[in-house]
């Protein structure tokens, strides 16, 4: 018997991939996804830091959170979430380096590309 659908597990063996003095890599192994097609949220938490947007949703198992200041800590939260609910969340506590590179665009509106396409 197939057991009956439920929330899923928490995400397992979260860990930090990568960082930068703007963004962090993390990676996951998930949890049982409950008998259900299960994605994940991620959240960012940082001191006098921009909120990024309430939550970051990914099918896979692994995101970069981008925008973020340089050596700041950040608490990054990942759940698991299907048709039942959410997962119990896993946390992270990790420092992004001192050296800001020059930031990709992230979180902002279109830009028009160099030269526009406009005739001058």
């Amino acid at each position: 018997r197939v057991p009956p659908a439920d929330r899923p597990d928490p995400p397992r063996a979260l860990r930090l991939s990568g960082l930068s003095g703007t963004s962090l890599s993390l990676a996951w192994d998930p949890g049982w996804d409950g008998g259900l097609a299960q994605h994940f949220l991620l959240r960012a938490d940082g001191p006098d830091a921009p909120p990024p947007p309430a939550h970051l949703v990914t099918s896979g198992f692994s995101l970069t959170l981008g925008g973020l200041r340089p050596e700041t800590p950040y608490d990054v939260t990942v759940r698991a979430r299907n048709a039942r609910g959410d997962s119990a969340p896993v946390r992270l506590r990790a420092v992004t380096s001192a050296v800001a590179e020059a930031p990709p665009p992230v979180w902002e509106g279109p830009e028009a590309p160099p030269g526009g396409g406009e005739d001058p």
